[in-house]
């Protein structure tokens, strides 16, 4: 009851080894369209066609047609292969030269499979994994994970290589299950880096990308939460840097950049047991902090802030805060953190303010 997958017959083995192969393809195609980036195009349309071919051998053994499996069969593994050329270009460097020598060693591979001279399409497989492998010298860092899918895709083909001179049962059957552990060490591989694209875009997505504080959006976002819970005392801080426009003016945008970065750090250095930081805008910082436990108050938070900054950069900051209430929005609580911080600016800077009704008028 042991099928070669490329030449012998037995649709329940074939069942078995196709399916998982054609869930794995199928998830596959699904993460790389996912993450919609140009270069992942070919290896998205690759897996497309291979979850198609794979299911198409799925159902034709269930019909039992054996010709059509064990040329869906050639077919999917000479993509798989592809596939992996693909994967290993989008890991590192190739020059023209070693391009053009996967493709061609893959070209002879699937021709001498289509005709079934097994003999020498394992032996070019071979090759051409030992040819990939070799690529790894100059590639240590970004390939631990395909290296393993390559050393797989190796034993597959000297245990396939072997099952076709020895002709043993127990040889044919560790070829016919490597195959789906190269699929799986494949998607492993992709796995890993379409969780650091999407963590990556993610990161983008919220974050100022000068000074790596979360941008004026998600701080909105995470603010409106924080003050959807019950019984919290949240406050607003809004800080605006003096003199900014001075600095930018006199020593240029690349000190004002530095300055800014290093205020950054301040403000998210003293309100990160407490809450977030954000840039709102140009020199503008916010902040918010959830102060339920009482173990510290706004006062010492704000008061820090300022003297930090003060005596560790070459700029003052203006800062106001606001308290919450039980009915107030995101926006009004910013508004009313923002008009403490212009009366600081307004009544001789590098100072802090707290929020009280009068300002309103």
């Amino acid at each position: 009851m042991v099928l070669e997958l490329f030449g012998n017959s037995n649709s329940g083995v074939l069942t078995y080894i196709c399916f998982p192969i054609s869930l794995i393809l199928l998830y596959l195609s699904y993460q790389l369209y996912s993450a919609r980036r140009n270069r992942y195009r070919y290896l998205t349309i690759c897996a497309m066609v291979l979850s198609f071919f794979q299911f198409s051998s799925v159902v034709s053994s269930f019909l039992f047609d054996q010709n059509i499996s064990a040329f869906t069969q050639r077919f999917t593994l000479a993509g798989i292969v592809f596939f992996l050329i693909l994967l290993t270009q989008l890991h590192w460097e190739q020059t023209r030269y070693e391009k053009l020598s996967s493709y061609g060693l893959i070209t002879v591979y699937f021709l001498t499979e289509l005709v079934e001279v097994y003999y020498i399409s394992n032996l070019f497989l071979v090759i051409l994994t030992l040819f990939l492998l070799y690529q790894i010298r100059n590639n240590y860092r970004a390939i631990i994970k395909l290296s393993i899918s390559l050393l797989v895709l190796l034993v597959y083909a000297l245990v396939t290589l072997a099952a076709h001179y020895i002709g043993l049962e127990f040889v044919w059957v560790v070829s016919n299950l490597t195959l789906p552990l190269l699929l799986l060490s494949i998607f492993m591989t992709l796995q890993d880096r379409l969780m650091k694209l999407l963590m990556n875009s993610y990161i983008a997505s919220v974050t100022d990308p000068l000074t790596g504080l979360y941008n004026k959006r998600h701080y909105q976002k995470q603010l409106q939460t924080e003050l959807e819970q019950i019984d919290s005392e949240v406050y607003a801080i809004f800080c605006d840097i003096d003199n900014f426009k001075q600095l930018n003016d006199n020593q240029g945008h690349k000190k004002g950049d530095e300055v800014l970065i290093r205020v950054a750090e301040i403000v998210r250095e003293e309100v990160q047991l407490f809450g977030i930081a954000a840039r709102y805008g140009g020199e503008e910082i916010v902040a918010f902090v959830n102060l339920s436990s009482g173990d510290i108050d706004i006062k010492t938070i704000t008061e820090s802030i300022r003297k930090r900054v003060e005596s560790e950069s070459e700029v003052t900051l203006s800062i106001g805060y606001a308290k919450s209430t039980p009915s107030i929005t995101f926006d009004q609580l910013i508004h009313k953190s923002d008009v403490a911080m212009y009366y600081s600016k307004n009544n001789g800077k590098n100072q802090v303010t707290e929020f009280f009704d009068e300002l309103l008028h």
